[in-house]
């Protein structure tokens, strides 16, 4: 017999000394009643209170967020980038126009561009990961809440065999040492059994909702570390593709002005195709990272939603048992 079934056998040996209009009944029905109890609070406010984390970490991922907002801006810059017309041989008009001054040839006004758009692109990366920052904040916090969690479900667990030993104990009790008309038995079935059956239902009730709030911090993290991730590779395809772009432009156009200013290096003798490549991969980085922020959004809403009904209806069920503890009190 385990140490904590041998002290509730023997705390409840002792109770049967007591006589049913003996005060100390309501000390020995006290005793099963706070079981846990302070466990069972603690927990429930830290599962209420994770609304608030929740609900910032899914205000961050929403279509309304920065994050999304930072990805279009992304998105209609690069756009606006598109080398394809370095690929196209120039007319008997275009290589007319490109001998005007102030107009230039394909490569040229593509270099321009690039220049132009390099510092804005660069204040679209800056904030995007500031974003992530805050993505990694949120992560922080919540494994603050998830390891609070995770002791609280311990001490839950050992609560809960606490009040089953007690159950137990007065079930063998009820059964072996106090026949039908034995004058503490209703004592022993009706108030104090009953009080252990209560405290099982509530604490595991706590502990179900405990191990709720566990799994909505797992998926709001884990959906955070895959955006983190490929927030981190559109970052750097981005800084790679504008290199490459500078490289390219400065090649086609025979001046050393956007691979020189623009990317702080001499330039590269790489061609339109590798800045077509380069664009091309920056393209499904950014619609991945783009469709896994809209998810990430979706499954955080849904499980905000799912804590603030469990809370909710936990609330309604602990409202039922405290006033259901105080009539009998």
């Amino acid at each position: 017999m385990s140490n904590v079934a041998a002290t509730t056998t023997a705390l409840v040996a002792s109770w049967l000394q007591l006589d049913p209009d003996d005060p100390a009944c309501h000390d020995a029905r006290d005793t099963i009643d706070t079981i846990g109890r302070e466990t069972q609070s603690e927990s429930a406010g830290v599962v209420a209170a994770l609304h608030v984390p929740l609900g910032d970490s899914s205000a961050h991922t929403s279509d309304a967020g920065e994050i999304a907002q930072t990805l279009l801006d992304l998105r209609h810059e690069l756009d606006a980038l598109d080398p394809s017309e370095l690929n196209e041989r120039p007319g008997w008009l275009g290589r007319t126009l490109a001998r005007v001054p102030g107009v230039g040839t394909a490569s040229t006004r593509y270099a321009q561009r690039v220049a132009s758009s390099r510092p804005r692109i660069n204040g679209i990366v800056a904030t995007l990961n500031a974003g992530r920052g805050v993505l990694s904040r949120d992560n922080v916090t919540l494994r603050a809440d998830q390891e609070r969690l995770h002791e609280l479900s311990a001490s839950l667990t050992s609560d809960l065999g606490i009040a089953q030993a007690f159950e137990d104990a007065l079930v063998f009790t009820i059964d072996v040492e106090l026949p039908f008309g034995d004058a503490r038995r209703p004592l022993f079935e009706d108030d104090l059994l009953s009080a252990a059956r209560r405290r099982l239902r509530d604490l595991q009730h706590a502990l179900d909702m405990n191990q709720q709030g566990l799994a909505a911090i797992d998926i709001v993290m884990d959906q955070h570390r895959q955006l983190i991730r490929s927030i981190d590779h559109t970052s750097e395809l981005t800084v790679s593709a504008l290199t490459v772009a500078a490289s390219t432009a400065g090649t086609t156009s025979h001046g050393r002005l956007p691979g020189a200013a623009i990317s702080g290096d001499t330039d590269f003798a790489v061609g339109p195709e590798v800045l077509r490549a380069a664009f091309d991969e920056i393209d499904r980085a950014l619609t991945s990272v783009t469709a896994q922020r809209v998810e990430a959004s979706a499954k955080m809403e849904r499980t905000v939603r799912q804590v603030a009904a469990s809370v909710s209806g936990a609330t309604t069920v602990s409202g039922a048992t405290t006033a259901q503890h105080e009539e009998t009190t």
